[in-house]
């Protein structure tokens, strides 16, 4: 069964290993000049000195907001790209390698031959699945490491390895969405019977299963970690530390809420704005909060607050 699965797929197997040549070079090629450039701006050097304190400057005085933020924009497009392609790659295992699996043998007949041998189909659908399963697991694992190391300065400079899509690229998460999509595919295959059929429901519902993960199954995994700050100069929370996000992390994430925990306006990552006028009314109780929360992936929700409309608020992550 081995050597039969190994003919059988053979083609795929090797597509999967030349795609992971290339996207190592891909990346070491895109990547290299990345963490040159993280030293040689001197962001390497200013996040080691300021170590990992509660609240940091947001401009001079030392801080590395802005050495960060030149960083991330000037490696926007390729961070973009590559998010996009990470997300990619994982559903193509389940169109390309799990969906034949079992629709193509049903497809063309094959099955009439192959299940009336010495091997029960148990052991056909056993000794298959777990070949290459090992197989993609080996390659989405090399994979995920070098994803990893091509994150590592972006990373850094921008504290979101918890955002809902920058999660999902990296480590072992990259990995398991490749297996759930073969697995995915493997299982709409056996019930279309058809093997374009079957890769274009296994694209579809691995997107919408992701988008159901993310934004409305996630979130409740852990509970709701919450900081209250008092409004300070030129300082803000640090954005490296990756334990809360001001502000971000997903769909409808953050707000401006008053005193008494109502919910005045809705705030927004990478905004910096003075307390609108219309949340603090001449009369009655003025809003005095900046509450912000990220559901993490993994790790729950954070949430921050900070006193509003006091001279010079601003909201600035």
């Amino acid at each position: 069964m081995i050597w039969l699965t190994w003919r059988q797929h053979r083609g795929q197997i090797l597509v999967l290993a030349v795609g992971l040549l290339v996207l190592g070079a891909l990346l070491l090629l895109t990547g290299r000049p990345m963490h040159d450039a993280f030293a040689d701006t001197g962001l390497d050097r200013c996040l080691r000195t300021q170590g990992d304190p509660a609240f940091v400057p947001v401009t001079g005085e030392g801080g590395c907001i802005e050495l960060a933020e030149a960083f991330a924009s000037r490696f926007f497009n390729e961070r973009l790209l590559a998010l996009v392609a990470f997300i990619l790659l994982p559903v193509m295992a389940g169109m390309f390698l799990g969906a034949p699996v079992v629709a193509r043998e049903l497809e063309q007949g094959t099955h009439q031959l192959v299940w009336t041998q010495g091997v029960s189909r148990t052991r056909w659908a056993v000794t298959k699945l777990v070949m290459l399963s090992l197989i993609l697991l080996a390659v989405a694992g090399l994979f995920a490491l070098m994803v990893e190391w091509w994150f590592e300065p972006l990373n850094r400079a921008t504290g979101d390895p918890f955002t809902w899509l920058i999660f999902d690229q990296q480590g072992s998460v990259l990995a398991g969405y490749a297996l759930f999509a073969f697995a995915l595919g493997v299982l709409t295959g056996a019930v279309t019977r058809r093997t374009v059929r079957a890769m274009g429901i296994t694209l579809a519902s691995f997107f919408v299963v992701r988008f159901a993960v993310a934004v409305w199954i996630r979130p409740h995994y852990l509970g709701t970690l919450e900081r209250t700050y008092p409004l300070t100069a030129n300082r803000m929370p640090n954005p490296f530390r990756s334990d809360f996000v001001i502000g971000g992390g997903g769909p409808g994430i953050g707000g401006i809420y008053d005193a008494a925990g109502r919910f005045v306006k809705g705030g927004r990552r990478s905004a910096c704005r003075r307390c609108p006028p219309s949340a603090c009314p001449s009369t009655g109780a003025a809003p005095t909060t900046w509450r912000s929360s990220n559901r993490r992936a993994g790790t729950g929700s954070s949430r921050a607050s900070r006193r509003c409309c006091s001279p010079g608020w601003r909201s600035c992550s």
